[in-house]
C-alpha cells in the first residue's frame, strides 16, 4: 500500500437507531482488516466504493460496489480492504427476532427464515441500492415510524424474492456432536471467567487436542476465539450502560480497558467509546 494511502483517514461509525432490533454501520477503510468474527443478526452489506473481501463458509469473495453482501446470523467471517482506493461500504444488522417480525408483516408462507447465497449475483441491482440507500437514511434521521417500517418491509421483501434459496431455510449454525454443544454452551455461560483447555476436555471427555481441532472445523473458531465472541457481545451490550468503561471491560473477562477497546475495534471497526456516544447521540453517519 503506497505512503499516499496510508495517510488518509479511515472512518467508521456503528450505531442503533429507534428502530428495535437494528443495528446501522458505515465505513470508509484503508487499512483496517476485521479479524475473525461473527454477529447475532442477518448482516445486509452494500458496497458503494472501492473493493474489499471476505472469507465466508470456506471461501475467500470480493466485496464489489454496487452489490450486496449478505451473511447468516452466527456464522464466522472477516473483511478487508482489497487495493489502494480503500472500501466504503454500510452495513445493515437485523437480529433474528425482528427479521422473524418483518416476516410475518410479509405474510411470509413459511415459518423458515431465509437462506441466502453467498454471492448474490454478478450483476448490479439499482433497485435493490435504491431500497437500500433510502432506508439507511430513513434510520438515520428523524422520519416517521411509519415510513421506516415501510422501508424495511420492501428492502427484505426485494432482497428475498432476489437471492434467498427457496429449497433451504436457515439455521443457527450448531455443532454436530453433543460433546461440542455441552462445550459451547458451557463457554456461553462462563464466558468471563479464566477457563483452561484441560477443563473443558475433562467436562466432555475428550483431549484437549481432539477438542481444539474439532470445535474449530464444526463451530468455526477455536474455543478461546468463541469465549472471546461472547465477551464482546456482552460487554457491547453493557456498553448501553453508564458502566464505566475499565470496570465494564474487567467484568466481562478482558485483562483492561485497552485489552477490550482493540478486540472490540478488530470485530466490530469502532471503539467502545466510539460505540457508546454513537449509541447515547443516535447518531448518524
Amino acid at each position: 500500500m503506497s505512503h499516499q494511502v496510508q495517510k488518509k483517514a479511515e472512518f467508521a461509525s456503528l450505531w442503533q437507531p429507534q428502530v428495535a432490533g437494528i443495528e446501522l454501520f458505515s465505513a470508509q477503510l484503508y487499512r483496517h482488516s476485521f479479524a475473525k468474527h461473527m454477529h447475532e443478526a442477518y448482516t445486509i452489506g452494500f458496497n458503494h466504493g472501492g473493493f474489499g473481501g471476505f472469507f465466508y463458509r470456506g471461501g475467500n469473495h470480493c466485496a464489489i460496489p454496487g452489490h450486496f453482501n449478505l451473511i447468516h446470523p452466527g456464522e464466522v467471517h472477516t473483511g478487508q480492504v482489497q487495493g489502494d482506493d480503500g472500501w466504503g461500504f454500510r452495513n445493515l444488522y437485523i437480529t433474528v427476532p425482528k427479521m422473524q417480525q418483518i416476516l410475518v408483516q410479509m405474510e411470509w408462507p413459511k415459518a423458515d427464515l431465509p437462506y441466502f447465497a453467498i454471492a448474490p449475483t454478478p450483476q448490479p441491482n439499482p433497485i435493490g441500492q435504491t431500497l437500500f440507500s433510502r432506508l439507511f437514511a430513513a434510520l438515520s434521521y428523524p422520519t416517521a415510524q411509519l415510513h421506516q417500517d415501510s422501508l424495511l418491509l420492501e428492502l427484505v421483501a426485494h432482497l428475498i424474492d432476489r437471492y434467498a434459496d427457496r429449497q433451504r431455510q436457515w439455521q443457527q449454525p450448531r455443532p454436530k456432536t453433543s460433546a461440542l454443544v455441552q462445550v459451547q454452551n458451557y463457554l456461553q455461560t462462563h464466558y468471563a471467567d479464566d477457563i483452561s483447555i484441560d477443563t473443558l476436555a475433562q467436562l466432555v471427555g475428550l483431549s484437549p487436542f481432539h477438542l481444539i481441532r474439532s470445535f474449530r472445523r464444526q463451530v468455526g473458531l477455536p474455543p478461546h476465539s468463541y469465549q472471546r465472541h461472547w465477551q464482546l457481545v456482552q460487554a457491547k451490550r453493557s456498553l448501553h450502560t453508564d458502566q464505566p468503561i475499565a470496570d465494564l471491560a474487567i467484568a466481562h473477562g478482558f485483562y483492561d480497558q485497552s485489552h477490550l477497546t482493540r478486540a472490540f475495534k478488530q470485530a466490530f471497526g469502532v471503539t467502545p467509546g466510539q460505540y457508546r456516544r454513537n449509541f447515547v447521540q443516535d447518531r448518524p453517519c
